[in-house]
């Protein structure tokens, strides 16, 4: 009786025309706005904001607020990527990212406590990884 039960549930789960379904994950919007860009885009942005995630990781004493994390970052961008043909060439990269940062520390300059400094990196980390 449980040989028929099990062969019964494998035959009710194997896919009738002999393809195994493939599940696709949604893709982030970083990804979205990425999906056009070369190799080498890519690479750039997700170099960018793994280093940043790292730098914000180990400080403790320059980046103490949100908003201070906000000039760092837009101060940041500047300095990367100004002069390249990066900036403005994936349209909605901008939007995306920065809903990403605001869903992780939100829009208020409040102290960057642990807590929401370990959040603030783990969304800066995954924009980095959204952007591979």
């Amino acid at each position: 009786m449980a040989a028929v039960v099990a062969v019964a549930l494998v035959w009710a789960f194997y896919p009738a025309s002999g393809t195994t379904p493939v599940v696709v994950a949604p893709k982030s919007p970083v990804t979205a706005a990425l999906s056009p860009a070369s190799r080498q885009d890519k690479a750039r942005v997700a170099a960018f904001y793994s280093a940043l995630a790292d730098v914000v990781e180990r400080d403790q004493a320059v980046i103490t607020t949100v908003g201070e994390f906000r000039e760092l970052h837009a101060r940041s961008l500047d300095l990367a990527f100004k002069g390249t043909d990066l900036p403005g060439k994936h349209p909605g990269l901008d939007v995306a990212i920065n809903a990403q940062l605001v869903a992780a520390v939100g829009k208020d300059d409040v102290p960057l406590q642990p807590a929401k400094r370990q959040a603030l990196v783990q969304a800066l980390k995954d924009v980095a990884n959204a952007a591979r």
